[in-house]
């Protein structure tokens, strides 16, 4: 058995352990809703996006110069998985010419036809959809809660989500703030490794920012370093991750900001250090405080610059009902 093989293994064992009951009686007597914006509430942390904070985002740009953020979505890019072959995608252009030629000028054009997993693999966006916590046992979908404390058996069907679908996400312009935990340690961090508070508030002290001034409504990214990976060593990129403790999860919630994003596929190291838990930072941010997550971003041309507060841009398709989105983020300075 390979190390990849060992890895994903655990977390597979690490999802069981978190849909089982010892784990989830922590939970049961845990409620965080309704949200601060009221029990109807479907946008969660959308919602400190005000006018005031969008005027203040555009008053960073003063070059004029737009750093794309996404990553090309291809065949061979990683598709993170459990299991072999469940996550695909392909794009499909059939024959010489889609359609045509048609008229007298002879006008042919082309079409795509795209099949397979999209909305949560290459540089993607997590809805409010995306995670939930089972409160109660296994199969009671009255007891899967999601953010707001909805139900599956509320707003989940076979045809997407009823309520918290990516559809609801406006399109986002904020202040994004880049904390470059990589160039702090002059390395790429290690498969599992962790990012602390301590290491967060180092790289901002070396980047010239500090704690205080990360805002509400900001948006805020870190650099792993674990992207280099991404198309070299897909295996290695697929098979753990590096990213923030528990307790920097708990930071980040304080920051009151808008959205998380890094270079690998997950907010926390995975499978972590604790193999009772899963992903905790994804239900931290998504499910309690309602604050979305974008993975698989590219920080090169913003690290090249050093640039590391900046306008963000991003928006993303308004699937009806869907747990996430691709993305193509970008940032303007």
């Amino acid at each position: 058995m390979t190390r990849d093989s060992v890895r994903i293994l655990c977390v597979v064992a690490a999802i069981c352990a978190f849909s089982g009951l010892s784990f989830a009686d922590d939970y049961a007597r845990k409620k965080w809703w309704p949200s601060e914006w009221g029990a109807d509430d479907q946008v969660g942390a959308l919602n400190r996006l005000t006018p005031e904070k969008v005027a203040a985002a555009a008053k960073l740009i003063n070059r004029g110069k737009i750093y794309d953020m996404g990553r090309v979505f291809e065949e061979d890019m990683p598709l993170f998985d459990l299991t072999p072959q469940h996550r695909k995608y392909s794009l499909t252009v059939p024959g010489a010419t889609s359609w045509g030629p048609l008229g007298e000028n002879r006008l042919a054009w082309n079409e795509d036809y795209i099949s397979g997993h999209i909305s949560q693999d290459g540089t993607q966006f997590d809805a409010l959809s995306h995670m939930a916590t089972v409160m109660g046992k296994p199969g009671d979908l009255n007891e899967v809660r999601y953010y707001n404390g909805h139900s599956h058996a509320e707003i989940g069907t076979g045809r997407g989500f009823t309520k918290l679908g990516v559809e609801h996400v406006t399109p986002i312009f904020t202040r994004g703030v880049l904390i470059d935990i990589a160039g702090l340690k002059e390395r790429v961090m290690e498969c599992e490794e962790e990012v602390t508070i301590a290491d967060l508030r180092a790289a901002l002290k070396k980047q010239g920012l500090d704690e205080g001034g990360i805002e509400p409504g900001d948006a805020l990214f870190y650099h792993t370093g674990w992207g280099a990976l991404w198309k070299i060593d897909n295996q290695k990129f697929n098979s753990c991750a590096p990213g923030l403790t528990d307790k920097a999860g708990d930071w980040v919630v304080e920051k009151k900001v808008i959205l998380v994003g890094t270079d690998n596929w997950a907010v926390e190291s995975i499978p972590g250090p604790d193999p009772k838990k899963f992903a905790p930072n994804h239900q931290k941010f998504l499910v309690e405080n309602g604050i979305y997550i974008m993975e698989n971003i590219d920080f090169s041309a913003l690290l090249k610059d050093e640039v590391y507060e900046f306008a963000f841009v991003f928006g993303p398709i308004p699937f009806k009902g869907a747990t996430g989105s691709p993305a193509r983020p970008f940032a303007i300075k």
